[in-house]
């Protein structure tokens, strides 16, 4: 028997709109300004929560969409976290929601890129396996600013830096940077499964590596 309410069931709401979440992601990102090369992480993320809000298909979709909320009741020994953008499904638990964590990738200034794949893995991914973030859900996201457009060398880096992470992140030996099973057909979209130690679901940390219309990039 059941009971309406239960973490398990307030869960299940978030599984259905994963597929909708990372689409309206994409769509708002492709209509909003590019980002300079070197534009800093805040004002990207609040220019991608504006377009999202404005999004006509985010109107009648069943959760609202927040910027830098803070999670109030982390697991014993991990820091207060500070929530990118979370997608808040309308139900009676503030541990219910998916989150989208977001991290620059091949920032260019002064003539030089610097990948900041390392900073993605440590200070993105792990907060989602720890369950610093997401404790309560199957799944998550991060979302790449490419900011120098090429999304090729930013999984590239992405993916090495898993790989030396592989433990930590709670993935097998066999594990590492899927294909995503929600948008199959675009190449910008990736998924990793981890095992985290305080559940026995796998939780699915979803990756969108969006683009600018960089100038080095199309140099290249």
């Amino acid at each position: 028997m059941t009971i309406a309410g239960m973490p398990s069931e307030w869960a299940d709401l978030i599984d259905p709109l994963v597929p909708e979440i990372l689409n309206l992601v994409i769509a708002s990102w492709e209509e909003m300004p590019s980002p300079t090369p070197d534009e800093k992480e805040d004002n990207i993320t609040i220019a991608l929560c504006r377009a999202l809000m404005q999004n006509r298909t985010a109107r009648g979709l069943p959760f609202q969409i927040r910027t830098q909320l803070v999670e109030l009741e982390p697991i014993p020994g991990e820091d207060l976290g500070r929530l990118d953008i979370v997608f808040i499904p309308l139900v009676p638990r503030e541990d219910i929601y998916f989150c989208l964590e977001s991290k620059r990738l091949n920032v260019v200034k002064d003539g030089g890129t610097r990948a900041y794949a390392a900073e993605y893995v440590t200070f993105g991914m792990l907060r989602f396996v720890t369950g610093q973030y997401a404790k309560a859900v199957r799944h998550g996201g991060m979302i790449a600013y490419v900011l120098d457009g090429n999304v090729s060398r930013a999984m590239t880096n992405v993916e090495a830096n898993i790989r030396k992470q592989r433990v930590a992140l709670c993935m097998t030996a066999t594990e590492a940077f899927l294909p995503s099973m929600v948008l199959k057909d675009d190449p910008r979209v990736r998924e990793t499964h981890h095992h985290r130690v305080h559940e026995t679901n796998v939780f699915r940390i979803h990756h969108l590596f969006m683009p600018t219309d960089s100038p080095q990039h199309q140099q290249a």
